[in-house]
């Protein structure tokens, strides 16, 4: 085995794998010419098509109130990707893998009892989503030309902890089922992998939480480092732009050819959705480096590793709508930040700090970027302090480049900008590489594009 051959880890997302499966011919192009240039693999990871997940969490639930709804809107979707795409003697086979998906899918709703929650709902999500997509996305090249496998569950490679909802990879347990992926790689294959999907040591369904398909691809890259020179692909239908041009109407764009890991988990986090968060650390630790590719204009990537690339100050500007500043006794709020932080294992808030009223008393403030799990939870919150308040219908506004720290002047032209905008809170941290602006939600468009026509001049900044 020769130890220093380029292998790619190609994960292909819910974007591409629409409901009408029109993304199939270029996925099916993109792996065949990953093929041709490096002659081993690729590792493809697929999601469940757009808006599967949902559908399932929805018929999940049905089930669970002793309302059951057919799963036919879901496989449905499968058995059309299959005939349209799915050739010759394939398509027989394909169709009873999904048939058989299906049946299984069934079989375990028909398990959920009152809470549609756990280990139960991992095995519905992924038996009706990635593992029946990546089945019959083996089914697909197969038929196309591509000598592809899939692996079996019995031998699953990535083997998580307990939490079966937001599944941690463990890296050792896993390192020890290697072979179950390089063996297939040797032997001239591509392997179809189902993203999302985990199994504990004594082999219960988990999953790797909301994009958990970006950590499977991250995961499988880092374990085959000791193999072969990898790289994650995260193949999208856009480029990583420097705001969303459907926001910033009218306006020119720039692609954004680098980010450092840290950049990127920021404006991940903060609403442009590049990848998953956990994902991004697993690639920092291991210093993997990953590639956002536009599966149309694959020359348009952008690279995410540990080094600064690139003169400008502030790569991009993300928005994002959904916000809420809950405010409560400053004593009681600990409590209240170690129980999200550690049980609920929650980072999608912020401490805005604390200040002393008139009265006396000091409150603290917080930024959640997620005001539906505020919604759902108030009364529980209020657990920790009766008299906490919560301001909703906010979003935030966030530049993002770790050049800011050095550069004057950044946040004194964004503000500038947006002089007719009610700012609701301003969280000038460019050594953290971002500048957070609270608005009201019915602002943040209009805050994303007044300060993006600045993005040049604040770029020109002499740092």
């Amino acid at each position: 085995m020769t130890f220093n051959r380029k292998l790619s880890v190609a994960k292909f997302g819910g974007s591409l794998l629409d409901v009408e499966g029109n993304g199939v011919p270029k996925i099916l192009k993109r792996l065949k010419e990953l093929r041709k240039n490096e002659g081993i693999g690729p590792v493809a990871v697929f999601s469940a098509p757009m808006g599967c997940t949902d559908e399932l969490i929805r018929i999940g639930e049905s089930y669970a109130q002793s309302m059951p709804v057919s799963v036919d809107s879901v496989f449905k979707i499968y058995e059309h990707i299959a005939k349209r795409h799915v050739k010759g003697e394939y398509l027989g086979r394909a169709l009873a893998e999904v048939a058989g998906y299906r049946a299984r899918t069934v079989e375990a709703l028909e398990s959920v009892n009152k809470r549609f929650s756990g280990n139960m709902k991992a095995k519905v999500l992924t038996l009706g989503g990635e593992l029946a997509m990546a089945s019959l996305m083996d089914s697909v090249m197969k038929s196309n030309g591509i000598d592809s496998c899939v692996i079996a569950v019995s031998e699953w490679p990535v083997v998580t902890d307990d939490n079966f909802e937001d599944a941690t990879p463990n890296f050792e347990l896993s390192k020890k089922r290697l072979d179950v992926l390089v063996k297939p790689l040797e032997e001239g294959k591509v392997i179809s992998l189902a993203g999302f999907f985990g199994v504990t040591a004594d082999g219960l369904e988990t999953i790797l939480g909301r994009g958990g398909s970006d950590l499977t691809a991250v995961f499988a890259a880092c374990l085959l480092k000791t193999r072969y020179q990898t790289e994650t692909l995260l193949f999208k239908d856009v480029p990583v732009q420097s705001a969303d041009p459907k926001v910033v109407k009218g306006q020119r764009t720039t692609h954004v050819a680098a980010l450092t890991y840290n950049e990127a988990h920021k404006a991940s986090m903060m609403g442009m959705k590049i990848l998953q968060s956990p994902a991004i650390a697993l690639a920092r630790r291991f210093l993997q480096p990953l590639r956002v590719v536009p599966i149309d204009e694959p020359e348009k990537y952008s690279l995410i590793q540990s080094e600064t690339c690139g003169s400008e100050i502030v790569k991009c500007l993300a928005g994002k709508a959904g916000c809420a500043i809950l405010s409560m006794n400053d004593e009681k709020s600990r409590s209240l930040e170690d129980s999200l932080r550690i049980w609920e294992r929650r980072n999608d808030f912020m401490d805005l700090g604390a200040e002393t009223l008139e009265t006396g008393e000091r409150i603290r403030d917080f930024l959640f970027l997620d005001s539906e799990f505020l919604r759902k939870n108030e009364e529980k919150l209020k657990g920790f302090d009766e008299n906490l308040r919560i301001d909703y219908g906010l979003g935030v506004v966030t530049l993002i480049g770790d050049k800011m720290k050095d550069s004057a002047g950044v946040a004194s032209t964004a503000i500038s900008a947006i002089q007719g905008i009610n700012i609701k809170r301003g969280i000038f941290a460019p050594h953290t590489s971002q500048i957070i602006i609270v608005v009201e939600e019915k602002n943040v468009s209009a805050t994303v594009a007044a300060i993006h026509l600045k993005m040049n001049e604040m770029n020109k900044l002499q740092q």
